[in-house]
């Protein structure tokens, strides 16, 4: 979400959460957490992917800010129409 905001590179998240101080506050890492290399992310995207797990991500992060109170009804949405939805069934 920090990324996707700022609308950084990999790269560039990787080195933010580094060096950083509100990143690694918004991550709840300690001042000397020497980060990650960046290639984590696509890594991680690549696996939510091939698991199909990027929607259950996502409505899991939609509900925590929901709950944060972050969220709030009304005005335009935007939707993609070219995104399948996909669902796990437990």
């Amino acid at each position: 979400m920090l990324q996707y905001a700022e609308r950084l590179t990999d790269r560039q998240a990787a080195d933010a959460v580094r060096g950083r101080i509100d990143w690694k506050y918004a991550l709840g890492l300690q001042l000397a957490d020497p980060g990650f290399d960046f290639s984590v992310l696509s890594e991680f995207r690549d696996r939510l992917i091939a698991h199909r797990l990027e929607q259950q991500i996502l409505d899991a992060i939609l509900a925590q800010c929901n709950k944060q109170g972050l969220l709030r009804a009304g005005g335009r949405a935007r939707t993609d129409s070219t995104h399948p939805r996909h669902r796990l069934h437990p």
